[in-house]
This record gives C-alpha cells, sequence and structure tokens, in this order.
C-alpha cells in the first residue's frame, strides 16, 4: 500500500460543505454519504482530501475541531470557529 501525499487544505467553501455534512450525518447518513460520494465524482475534493475527510467522519465528537482546524487554510479557519460554535450550541441544548 503506498502512503496517501498529505492532503491541501480545505478552501472556505469545501469547509461550508464539510460542516454542512458533519451537521446531517446523524439525522440522514445514507443521504449525507450520497451526497459527499457525488461531490467527489465531480472533483470537489483531491484524492488525499477526500481520504482525510473519511477519517474526519470515523473520529469522536469531541476530536473532529482539531481535525477540521488542521484540515482547513487560513482563510477557512474562521468558518470553522463559526461552525463550532454552532455545534456547541446544538450540543448544550441536545444534552
Amino acid at each position: 500500500m503506498k502512503p496517501s501525499a498529505a492532503p491541501e487544505p480545505l478552501t472556505p467553501s469545501q469547509i461550508k460543505f464539510v460542516l454542512e455534512l458533519l451537521e446531517m450525518r446523524h439525522l440522514a447518513p445514507k443521504e449525507t454519504a450520497a451526497m459527499f460520494n457525488r461531490s467527489t465524482q465531480v472533483g470537489t475534493f483531491s484524492e488525499a482530501q477526500q481520504e482525510a475527510i473519511e477519517i474526519l467522519f470515523a473520529l469522536e465528537e469531541n476530536e473532529i475541531p482539531d481535525a477540521l482546524f488542521d484540515f482547513a487554510d487560513d482563510d477557512a479557519r474562521d468558518i470553522v470557529r463559526g461552525g463550532l460554535v454552532h455545534e456547541a450550541r446544538l450540543s448544550f441544548v441536545r444534552a
């Protein structure tokens, strides 16, 4: 098995899409997988980015924020922060 290349950081539009997928995955896992598969077919993500996102989906909830920051480019980090605040509110309300 050949080692994967390090993925390029995700752009703001890619991060927005990943955050949307993360929000949907618990409520509609099949639809989320279908959306992700369609996006990979049209070239939204590089192969290395696809692998990184698949790993992201397999992480525990508390590991996702750090991973998102690692995957985001400098311009996308503000979007991640905004998305994480939203996620924190959702988690708080459910508890």
